[in-house]
């Protein structure tokens, strides 16, 4: 005991004395002049941070004296049988030593080549146990009683100590360059086994009660921000006091990779009258079979059996060819509005966006895109894609954009239960911007907000087909209820046909001729011969 008394001292007195030097002899800008005095030598925080550094801890050079030293008296003083082992260093849990030796690099480029997603760049992102925010801010405290020059940006973050050391050994062993916004990245998370138990010292202070408990999180609602509002109130007192950390717990990495989504955009044409976009339920009951929205969501291992069932929707007759393709774990669809079951898409189609999530290929040609969309329109004739074309996440919102400001053009079928004329028919082309209110229709009450909305049908022309039939033509404002618009939804669209040419009309077909959005830019098709077999 005796010898390992002397040791300390020995070890604590070459200390001081190098921190003086060091920080006497720094050059102008270098970081504060320290002189440690008696009564810091005698606190918890010295002696964690005399016997719990590692080479790489976030001192950087102020520490390597230390660590030699230390190493020094080990050998000279103690045999090694007496001198209890080195666990992990009490800034970094080993994050600066054990996770950045070449075994781990290893095991990182491993990950990255059997996730089988395409990559010409990576990057790596870090997710740390949040208990180093509090040992940041111990480490501060202590400086800041050696010095008050001392700031949060003398003390480097371990993430960046970290990348510091790895990028460029990463570089050379993926073989692949690093850059901060490369869309490929391997994911770091590291967890330490004492964490818990340590948080508990923060419960003392405030904020501390505001702090819910979330079940997806390790450390009981304990959040970044949540933290670092604790830390604001607590002094160098109060740590010295109450905070007992663990220096023998164990800190781990689970490493996984994943490429950003990728993102396809086309157009639509709906040709079916029987294919619903999203799930038809009424009152709990579902109204058809399938849905577009449906067969997107479900898990890919449904894929096959969905397939046997059905050969009715769109929307699988899309990601199934594209699954083959791509190999995502997850996707969504988007569209410029939404057609209703009984309602055919023509013209230049309707805008979609297909977001492809973990995507294994992802270095795709235009011309294999084109291969694509020439399997989609093989497949059924009840639908049709064109301007299929990769675009970029930003590009993607888009699609929502100008939502309230777009317009539609329709065609509508409509049948007059008395004889009419082209006369009669010709006064609507004389209401240009004709301003409708709409409440809600009775057919969407149980999933719409009951509301009155303002539309506007800002042209109409209507050509006879027989005394008790005619097409009409109207170009509209977004979100215009066209069938309501004709039959009036007793009473609860005003003006309605109806009321305009004074009689019951009512619609029997309804096409959307098209959706007046400059998106996703045209790739030049012609589609002619195929709209010819469609009207």
């Amino acid at each position: 005991m005796l010898v390992i008394t002397i040791w300390v001292l020995e070890v604590i007195q070459e200390f001081t004395d190098i921190v003086k030097t060091v920080y006497k002899g720094a050059r102008k800008g270098s970081g504060p002049v320290v002189f440690m005095n008696d009564d810091l030598r005698k606190t918890n925080a010295y002696h964690l941070f005399v016997n719990n550094f590692c080479s790489s801890c976030p001192l950087g050079e102020h520490c390597a004296p230390l660590i030699t030293i230390i190493n020094q008296h080990k050998s000279r003083c103690l045999d090694e049988a007496t001198i209890s082992p080195f666990h992990h260093c009490f800034l970094c849990l080993g994050i600066l030593h054990e996770y950045t030796e070449k075994n781990f690099m290893h095991q990182i480029k491993k990950v990255a080549e059997e996730s089988t997603t395409d990559f010409e760049t990576f990057r790596c992102n870090l997710s740390l146990p949040l208990i180093l925010l509090v040992r940041h801010a111990y480490l501060l405290k202590f400086l800041q009683q050696v010095s008050s020059d001392y700031s949060d940006k003398d003390i480097p973050w371990v993430k960046d100590q970290w990348k510091n050391i790895m990028v460029e050994q990463l570089e050379d062993i993926i073989d692949k360059p690093y850059q901060m916004e490369s869309p490929f990245e391997l994911n770091l998370d590291f967890s330490y086994d004492k964490e818990k138990e340590e948080f508990n010292f923060l419960r003392r202070f405030r904020y501390a009660d505001d702090i819910k408990k979330q079940k997806s999180n390790a450390q009981e609602g304990f959040t970044r921000t949540s933290v670092l509002n604790v830390l604001q109130d607590i002094t160098f007192d109060d740590f010295e006091k109450y905070y007992k950390p663990n220096v023998n717990g164990k800190c781990i990495c689970k490493i996984t990779a994943q490429h950003e989504p990728i993102y396809l955009a086309g157009r639509y044409n709906k040709y079916s009258r029987t294919l619903s976009q999203t799930p038809w339920i009424i009152d709990g009951i579902k109204k058809s079979d399938t849905s577009i929205e449906e067969l997107i969501s479900i898990p890919l291992k449904k894929f096959v059996d969905a397939k046997r069932k059905s050969n009715n929707s769109f929307k699988f007759t899309l990601t199934s060819v594209l699954f083959i393709y791509f190999l995502f774990t997850e996707h969504s669809f988007l569209s410029s509005g939404r057609e209703d079951v009984d309602v055919r898409t023509l013209g230049q189609g309707r805008p979609f966006v297909i977001e492809f999530r973990n995507p294994k290929r992802v270095l795709i040609k235009p011309s294999d895109i084109r291969k694509l969309q020439l399997k989609i329109n093989e497949s059924t004739k009840d639908i049709r894609v064109r301007d299929l074309q990769q675009i970029s996440k930003v590009d993607s919102s888009q699609i929502k954009e100008g939502e309230e400001d777009k317009t539609k053009c329709y065609l509508a079928l409509c049948y007059s239960d008395t004889k009419i004329d082209q006369n009669e028919l010709d006064i609507l082309s004389t209401l240009n911007n004709l301003t409708i209110e709409q409440k809600t229709p009775i057919r969407v009450l149980h999933r719409r907000t009951v509301m009155t909305r303002v539309r506007i049908i800002h042209t109409m022309s209507a050509k006879l087909i027989d005394d008790y039939h005619f097409q009409l033509n109207l170009t509209t404002g977004a979100g215009t209820y066209i069938k309501e618009f004709v039959h009036g939804d007793f009473g609860r669209t005003e003006p309605n046909l109806q009321l305009i040419l004074k009689r019951f009309v009512d619609i029997l077909e309804l096409d959307v001729l098209s959706v007046n959005v400059d998106f996703p830019p045209s790739l030049g098709e012609d589609d002619d011969i195929q709209e010819q077999q469609h009207r």
